[in-house]
């Protein structure tokens, strides 16, 4: 017998072995997750404990997990509920049925107009505390939330340092207002843009209302969402002064392999192509890109407290450097809160204000900028030649030299304050009055600039200039009645609201080609040499929104 061939097909069979016996080894487990009354929970965390293998159960609370092994242990979690562990021992459908947590039950929480618990709250209710959020370098409150709450997406286009990430919950839209969700700041109605405005230390907890039963309260603007967001506060008797900081660099984890001087003229020979040779060698990719952009998040608070009252206030400071030259936010944070209590705690005085100043740095195309970098003669030099100019050669559409692309000013400056304040009377045990009013303000300054001495400047009538300025002032007040009370084991909640909001918004714009120097870019509209009444726009909006609530709960 052939020793040789025996050996191999020894090996084969061991192998065979080895593969069945894994194969045996590594199971799929489907299931579904249920609470006490049968009722699917979605959205539920299903992971094989001391692994990443893990899976999210879906609108009917089915789940799927593959490549498990026999010996595992399921860790099946949600909010609100115990966490529990089931190990497979085989089996390959495992159901689950959830307890409530009675602590995280009894938790309080902010839902728009009301304070109520887990219990009391018959929608679709996730609230992520302080430190459940996301850790590291974090510069903005929806990457603390990213990956937090089960149908929440949030994501951000491209690299741009200067967008803000988008939020979707639950895929919804609504008719009037966008996609995005609506955003409650301590009370106050605001938008992602404000919200992104925001400190991320300066936020204690942030509550996700998804379904109607809890959105209902904002009618149609509601639709998409909404986001509360409740801030750190002083705490009574209490004082403190703390520091918090984060620091990271960014790079280009993968370039293309561009072609060198010497490659683009054999290529170009060896294909019959005619070409321009500059004589120099340079890779424009290389060119606009940074070696290292850096990301900072500074936040420091002080807060102090008596038996009757607290104080606490925080600056904060968030610089993010994208991957191309030129690209880059800053943002500046200031927040104030006051709490007073008066006639043995039956009054309550509550001020508040938190104001933002964000200057971005933008490319004024970095699609056009990336791939006029990829496609650009690489004999062109990297250096301005004795005019103080690129050289220049339009080779197709849109594509120009990148390093022309670099001088274009795109920024934009976002300034808001908002100021708020709540009194609220405390009648008798459970029955309480508030009034609230706030006020806020949002300007933006828009400032562009082509200059005169690029190929894109020359082809805009000798230089191009615009600047745009926007100014919105909203105004809102409500007086509200809470009555909230359990008699022996019922529940009652009930609530009385009178809303008004006055809105108002202006914009105006100019813009102006052909300029002698690039001295003064936008800062010196008139020395252009086209200024025409066209070229100059306003507008004006104002419009005012009342509402009224009524809510009844009754729990036997």
């Amino acid at each position: 017998m052939d020793k040789t061939n025996l050996s191999k097909k020894a090996g084969l069979l061991m192998a065979g072995c080895l593969i069945t016996l894994n194969a045996f080894g590594q199971a799929t487990i489907k299931g579904q997750v249920v609470d006490a009354t049968g009722e699917p929970v979605i959205g539920a965390s299903i992971l094989v404990k001391d692994t990443k293998n893990g899976a999210v159960s879906d609108l009917d609370g089915g789940y799927t997990l593959n490549n498990v092994k026999d010996g595992a242990v399921l860790v099946f979690s949600y909010l609100g509920y115990r966490t529990q562990e089931i190990p497979v021992k085989g089996n390959h459908v495992i159901n689950v049925t959830l307890k409530e947590n009675d602590e995280v039950l009894d938790e309080v929480l902010v839902v728009g107009y009301a304070v109520g618990s887990k219990r009391t709250v018959s929608g679709a209710v996730d609230r992520i505390k302080k430190e459940d959020m996301n850790k590291g370098v974090v510069t903005s409150p929806a990457e603390a939330l990213k990956g937090k709450v089960a149908g929440v997406v949030i994501s951000q286009a491209g690299g741009d340092p200067t967008s803000s990430p988008s939020i979707r919950v639950r895929g919804t839209s609504s008719l009037s207002g966008g996609n995005d969700p609506l955003v409650i700041i301590d009370g106050v109605f605001a938008d992602m843009t404000m919200f992104n405005s925001l400190a991320p230390g300066d936020i204690e907890s942030l509550t996700i209302l998804k379904d109607a039963s809890e959105t209902a309260q904002y009618g149609s603007r509601g639709a998409s969402g909404v986001i509360v967001v409740t801030t750190a506060k002083g705490k009574l008797g209490y004082s403190s002064l703390s520091y918090n900081g984060q620091f990271g660099v960014n790079t280009v984890y993968k370039n293309l392999d561009m072609m060198s001087a010497s490659e683009y003229r054999e290529t170009a020979k060896s294909l019959g192509l005619t070409y321009t040779d500059m004589g120099g060698d340079t890779n424009f990719l290389e060119e606009i890109e940074r070696n290292t952009g850096l990301t900072q998040n500074h936040n420091i608070s002080f807060s102090s407290g008596t038996d009757t009252s607290s104080l606490r206030a925080s600056l904060g400071f968030i610089l993010r450097q994208g991957a191309l030259k030129n690209s880059d936010m800053k943002n500046f944070t200031a927040k104030l809160d006051g709490t007073q209590y008066l006639f043995d705690k039956h009054l309550k005085l509550e001020l508040g204000m938190f104001g933002s100043q964000r200057n971005s740095n933008i490319q004024y195309d970095m699609h056009k900028m990336f791939y006029s970098a990829t496609a650009y003669n690489p004999t062109y030099p990297h250096v301005r030649n004795n005019k103080g100019e690129w050289d220049e050669d339009l080779l197709a559409n849109e594509i120009w030299n990148p390093l022309g692309l670099l001088d274009i000013d795109d920024f934009y400056k976002d300034a808001s304050v908002n100021v708020h304040g709540k009194a609220t009377v405390n009648i008798i045990d459970g029955l309480s009055v508030s009034a609230f009013g706030s006020y806020n303000y949002w300007n933006r300054d828009n400032k562009f600039y082509i200059p005169n001495n690029i190929q894109m400047g020359k082809l805009n009538g000798n230089g191009w200039a615009y600047i745009a300025n926007t100014n919105r002032k909203d105004y809102m007040g409500n007086i509200m009645v809470n009555f909230s009370k359990d008699f022996g084991k019922h529940h009652i909640d009930a609530l009385a609201l009178m809303e008004g909001q006055k809105y108002t918004y202006d914009w105006n714009s100019q813009e102006a080609h052909g300029f002698d120097t690039n001295y003064f870019k936008f800062n010196n509209m008139k020395a252009a040499a086209n200024v025409s009444w066209g070229n100059l726009q306003s507008n004006y909006t104002e419009y005012t929104l009342s509402s009224y609530i009524n809510t009844l709960l009754i729990l036997m």
